[in-house]
């Protein structure tokens, strides 16, 4: 099994939200896997990387398909208003 870097997510067990959503970075982009054959997205997963973004502080502000294999998101840190 190959060892993905942890800001690409190819199944449920590849996301790794503490390393992804770091307090440390104002943004974030992680690449969702498409499924190639189908070039379907499985929504399950991009809901999952989408609500542990939520919960570590990081909002979707954008996505694009990339390659017809990835689907880029955007994420930026919510702003701080102390």
């Amino acid at each position: 099994m190959t060892k993905h870097a942890p800001l690409v997510v190819e199944t449920l067990d590849d996301l790794n939200p503490t390393a992804v959503f770091n307090a440390k970075r104002d943004q974030v982009v992680v690449a969702v896997r498409i499924t190639p054959v189908f070039g379907t997205l499985d929504l399950d997963l991009v809901a999952a990387v989408v609500d542990e973004a939520n919960r570590a502080g990081f909002a979707l502000v954008r996505e694009q398909p990339f390659r017809d294999e990835w689907l880029l998101c955007v994420f930026d840190a919510y702003e701080d208003n102390d």
